[in-house]
Formats: C-alpha cells, sequence, structure tokens
C-alpha cells in the first residue's frame, strides 16, 4: 500500500448511505480530521488553494474530504484528475458537463454529481441534528411563522423540523446560486409542505430570482435522517427539447 492509500484510508470511510439519487452519482464518507496530514492532498493529486496553507486542520481535512469525494464522483463518470477549484464566491468549478454539490459537517462529508444533460442544477446538504433548546434560539433566523405552522402540524419534532429547514435551504442554494448569479437568503425559499412518509420537502421560492419550470414555482427536496444528521438534496432535471 503506498502512503497516499496508507494516509486515506486512516482518515476516511465509506460512508454507506443507504439513499441513492439517479441519475446523479452520490460519494459520502466519514473522516478523522485529527488523523489528516497536509501531504495527503500532494499525495492524492488533489488541488489545495494557497488560502488552506495556513488555516486549520479542521479546515484542512473538511476540503480535502469533500474534494476527494469529488474526484471519485467524477471518475465514476469518465472523468480523471480533474483540478476542481472554486471561485470567488466559493463555488465549485465542475467540469463543462457536469453540475455538482459538496457538502461537510465536522466528521461527514458528501458530493453528488449528474450529467448536465439530465440535471440542470444540483445541491446537497448535510447537517447535525439541532436539539429543541437550540432550535427555538435560531428559528426566526431561518423560517418564518407560517413555515413554522407547518412543522408544527407534522410529525417531526422542532428540532429536527428546523434542522431540515436549513439544510434544505442551503441545498437550494447551492443549486441555484450558479444559476442565478445573485446572493438570496432563507427567505427567498418558504417552506410549502412537508411529507413525512416519502422523505420529502417542498419549498415556494421567490419568482423575482427564477421562475421555475412549473406553475406555483415549488421546488422538491428529498431527505434522509440518520441518528446524528441529516442530508437534504435537490435535483432539477434537464427540460428535454
Amino acid at each position: 500500500m503506498d502512503n497516499s492509500s496508507a494516509a486515506n484510508k486512516a482518515f476516511i470511510q465509506p460512508a454507506h448511505d443507504t439513499e441513492t439519487y439517479p441519475p446523479a452519482i452520490l460519494t459520502s464518507s466519514h473522516f478523522d480530521k485529527d488523523s489528516f496530514q497536509l501531504a495527503q492532498y500532494q499525495q492524492s493529486s488533489i488541488y489545495c488553494p494557497p488560502t488552506l496553507i495556513r488555516a486549520s486542520r479542521k479546515r484542512q481535512a473538511e476540503y480535502f474530504a469533500g474534494r476527494f469525494l469529488a474526484n471519485e464522483a467524477m471518475t465514476s463518470l469518465g472523468i480523471s484528475e480533474f483540478k476542481l477549484i472554486a471561485d470567488a464566491k466559493r463555488c465549485p468549478q465542475w467540469p463543462s458537463s457536469l453540475v455538482g454539490s459538496i457538502t461537510h459537517t465536522d466528521d461527514y462529508a458528501a458530493c453528488i454529481v449528474a450529467e448536465k444533460s439530465e440535471v440542470s442544477a444540483i445541491g446537497i446538504d448535510a447537517q447535525d441534528i439541532l436539539d429543541d433548546e437550540r432550535a427555538e434560539r435560531l428559528q426566526s433566523r431561518i423560517i418564518d411563522s407560517a413555515e413554522s405552522r407547518i412543522i408544527a402540524q407534522s410529525s417531526l419534532s422542532a428540532g429536527l423540523g428546523l434542522s431540515l429547514c436549513f439544510s434544505a435551504k442551503e441545498a437550494i442554494y447551492k443549486a441555484l446560486y450558479p444559476r442565478i448569479q445573485q446572493y438570496f437568503g432563507f427567505n427567498a425559499a418558504k417552506l410549502h409542505s412537508i411529507d413525512a412518509d416519502s422523505c420529502s420537502l417542498a419549498f415556494r421560492f421567490d419568482p423575482a430570482l427564477w421562475i421555475l419550470h412549473n406553475e406555483r414555482n415549488l421546488l422538491h427536496l428529498r431527505y434522509q435522517i440518520t441518528k446524528q444528521r441529516i442530508l437534504t438534496c435537490l435535483m432539477l432535471r434537464t427540460v428535454q427539447k
């Protein structure tokens, strides 16, 4: 086993997420930031931005984990040794034929990619689940009273409901910002409904920012829940002409 393989095996382990998102490719892993070494960037041929050289080990490890998974996902679609850089807004600059998104928590990372011929926009976000006390403190920053009522009427706890909304709104931003090229906040997407049976959420998006491909301007996201975290995904299929 070479040095890069040994170091990566100690640092990163597959997460074995049970959900799939065809036609997109999802890669995910758990990682141990304390075992990360900066040399892994060079050993694994992963681009390390100059700004990361003096960053904390935690930040270096998170960034590496996301790019490592991005390489795996892109390779599965036939693209290898691609230098994945970010623009001034920290958005990954994917190959021209792909759309993609990366997310991480303190010890988990995921990447999702798809061919543009099949998917026009994609966003993924992972968050640790908030407890009810912290959710109460953060609620007014993330959702309004109408969204709060939708959560209260569902089978979800306040902490889980807010965690899902926060994650979903982050996933929406990651998916749509590259298309809109305009900053928008949490108020741009309003929770419309929760379907706990199908693990899906619907959000109404501000039509002043972008007219979507349905009359009610609704975005539909899927989610999955583990003991510790939630993962949300927005995927907009390419309109076939």
